[in-house]
């Protein structure tokens, strides 16, 4: 307070041991209303209090850390969570922070040698002593969207029907994300749909199949009170009808009831069940004694003019209401005609190919045909196939089998997995997911700091055309052929992967970032908090 200050201004001559100068404009703006107690507890409690906080130890990381927040724990080096190696302590802030140093100071911007006063590896700068990268720098991770670079540039684009739609620079798919680090991936529709647009409605989901059944079991009056009589049936009735009349012109005087020659069984379907319906209805697809009652019994509710029953189906595997997103868009008459035709063992004939995309009826499946890219029918089965064999304890093998077909690169429904990675979400789990996004680089290296914004620009990059090896971002990033990238999408091991590219070497950077060159600071390539970013209290409420 104002007493103290006069008081030492007074006895020491007017040096003031009170006042050790002004704050960052930063931080000036903040403690307005508490003044310096608003950092300092000792700052209100006396020259005793002043003089005994000289002697202890004390540092403000507490008040630091109540507006500022990080992606990691605050007290570790690095905001890291470190499972293996030695124990390095808890850090404070004021290892690296220090105030009062003017309203213009960076209190921000460390230096090397507080870097190095850490680090058990000491150099001189960057181009003089820093350890050498990786040998996987930097495709530490497998990307999220399988695309093969080099099979693309010579194979694909080599090809002449192709050659015009083969992008002519790099940053005709890449550009510099708002941050500057990462390189942002332009969509589907600028970069793949002009080969790949069609693939997706290619890759259809078989939702029921028609099995074979050993027999009949199918009321016929309960299907003739669902559907009504069949156009085969109904001719039949007519011509039975007209030999009747023949016969009874022909011989009037006798009288002979016609009875109905009932014809041998034999099911129209020689197929198994599909492997979706197998799932829904909890029955083995190849075992007809297990899925002919169930599977009877799903067709005549279907015929009866609904869904109910597939739709309580998918709820009840799901353990949650998810038919309304699996089943978006199943139209009831097609539901009913297909049942009908199926209840009556007849191939459904459809009216009209679904080529638009959308819930249709096929002989003897009810199929889905995704609608393009990103489709939300698709994209929820998957979903809901990945949940099921994690979930799903009771039908182990039926649940797998079900992820498997759906999410199969080859086969799966809307071609999904042939270009995005289905991963672990955490290093030997048994729980998968779908990268339906580009994986940017401060999510998967919070503390490298490349700008790709500036490189781009320097290397001028959009005027240097692909062909040339040694130009633009093929600089740095050199293409492997021989790389085998395809096996690094074999598993859902997201680290067992083969880049397209070569590591990229410390030699690389050096040729620029050296002494007399380009800047080579620590922190020019690195960031020391993961995440950085603050928080407000006023009035008592966070903001």
């Amino acid at each position: 307070n104002q007493a103290n200050d006069d008081f030492f201004n007074g006895l020491l001559g007017g040096l003031s041991s009170s006042n050790p100068g002004p704050l960052s404009a930063a931080h000036a703006g903040f403690i307005a209303a508490g003044g310096c107690a608003s950092c300092h507890a000792a700052h209100d409690s006396g020259p005793t209090g002043w003089v005994a906080a000289v002697f202890t130890a004390s540092e403000n990381t507490a008040n630091c850390i109540s507006c500022h927040t990080f992606g990691g724990p605050v007290r570790t080096a690095h905001n890291a969570v470190v499972t293996e190696g030695p124990n390095l302590g808890d850090v404070s802030c004021e290892m690296c922070h220090t105030e009062h140093k003017g309203a213009l100071a960076d209190i921000v911007e460390i230096n090397d040698v507080q870097c190095a006063s850490c680090h058990k590896d000491k150099f001189t700068s960057f181009s003089r002593g820093h350890p050498a990268f990786s040998d996987r720098f930097p495709y530490f991770r497998r990307t999220a969207i399988r695309f093969d670079h080099a099979s693309h540039f010579a194979k694909h684009f080599a090809d002449q029907r192709f050659t015009d739609r083969a992008p002519p620079t790099c940053a005709a798919c890449h550009g510099a994300s708002t941050d500057k680090r990462s390189l942002v991936r332009a969509g589907f529709e600028k970069t793949c749909a002009a080969c790949h647009g069609n693939q997706m409605a290619q890759r259809e989901l078989v939702l029921l199949r028609l099995p074979e059944f050993p027999e009949p079991g199918i009321d016929r009056e309960s299907v003739l009170d669902a559907c009504g009589p069949t156009p085969d049936e109904i001719e039949k009735l007519i011509e039975r009808n007209e030999e009747r009349l023949a016969a009874e012109e022909a011989e009037r005087e006798e009288e002979e009831e016609e009875e109905e020659e009932e014809e041998e069984y034999e099911s129209v379907s020689d197929e198994e069940k599909s492997i979706v319906g197998a799932y829904l209805l909890d029955v083995t697809a190849d075992d007809p004694d297990a899925y002919t009652e169930p599977m009877q019994e799903l067709i005549l509710a279907m015929a009866d003019g609904g869904v109910d029953l597939l739709a309580e189906s998918v709820d009840e595997r799901a353990g949650e209401a998810v038919s309304g997103g699996l089943l978006a868009g199943l139209n009831l008459e097609v539901v009913k005609r297909v049942a009908c035709a199926w209840a009556a063992n007849l191939e459904y004939e459809s009216p009209a190919e679904a080529s638009m995309g959308g819930w249709y009826g096929d002989t003897l499946e009810l199929r889905y045909r995704p609608k393009g890219h990103a489709d939300t029918v698709a994209k929820a089965w998957i979903e809901f196939g990945l949940g099921a064999a994690q979930t799903d304890d009771d039908s182990g093998e039926r649940a797998v089998a079900l992820r498997d077909s759906l999410i199969d690169a080859k086969e799966g429904v809307g071609a999904s997995t042939k270009c995005h990675a289905v991963s672990q979400v955490d290093p030997g789990s048994d729980a998968l997911v779908v990268e339906w996004r580009a994986r940017h680089v401060e999510r998967s290296r919070p503390h490298h700091l490349f700008l790709h914004d500036i490189h781009l620009r320097l290397l001028t990059a959009r005027e240097t055309n692909l062909v040339e090896a040694d130009a633009g971002c093929r600089q740095c990033h050199v293409l492997d052929a021989g790389a085998d990238f395809a096996s690094g999408f074999a598993d859902f091991d997201t680290m067992s992967y083969k880049s397209n590219f070569k590591v990229i070497t410390k030699d690389t950077c050096v040729d620029c970032h050296s002494e007399g060159n380009v800047g080579e600071s620590c922190q020019m390539c690195h960031d020391y908090h993961r995440a950085p970013s603050f928080q407000i209290m006023i009035s008592g409420n966070e903001q």
